[in-house]
């Protein structure tokens, strides 16, 4: 069964819904690490070695955050830019190399806002392109996106149970491929 590290990045998890109830459901699951960066990093200084060892450590990393201005929050960019360093995860040595490099993005807005015939015409997805060639260059491999939409209105129980409940298939679903 494969290791999987959750990179919880969320910078107001206290009053996140979705967020709160996809960590409670996977929480107790078997062989995953989950590793909330704000809460561990709210100055911004992160400690490199202990983020790389945890890394090292996992087979599957997912990247789990609220779409913040169509990408990530800024304490991401900051972990990338510190954690992946010239001679860990790139130039002649790939120390991540056929990991699996996953994200679990919460949205705002309905699907159709980010489909063809949204407002924005584009896809999920596309805006997490960035992502993608990020794993590509450290030669992990990059896996298909876990996305809940609508997190910015009130969620009836059921759709954030369904959520929950997607969310555990998703990564049970990791675990054994």
């Amino acid at each position: 069964m494969k290791k999987i590290l959750v990179n919880l990045v969320h910078p107001d998890f206290n009053n996140s819904i979705v967020n709160k109830k996809l960590l409670e459901e996977i929480k107790d699951l078997d062989n995953l690490t989950i590793n909330n960066l704000y809460e561990k990093y709210p100055d911004y200084k992160i400690n490199v070695e202990e983020e790389q060892e945890l890394l090292l450590k996992h087979d599957i990393i997912i990247f789990q955050f609220p779409m913040h201005w169509f990408s990530s929050p800024a304490l991401l960019n900051v972990w990338f830019a510190t954690v992946f360093t010239s001679g860990f995860s790139h130039r002649g040595n790939y120390k991540l190399e056929d990991k699996f490099f996953a994200i679990a993005i919460s949205c705002g807005a309905a699907r159709e806002e980010f489909c063809e015939t949204g407002k924005d015409k584009k896809t999920v997805e596309e805006f997490l392109f960035p992502f993608a060639i990020t794993a590509n260059y450290v030669k992990m491999n990059y896996l298909k996106a876990f996305i809940t939409y609508e997190t910015e209105s009130i969620l009836s129980e059921n759709t954030l149970n369904k959520y929950g409940k997607d969310y555990v298939e998703y990564i049970q679903k990791l675990q054994v491929f």
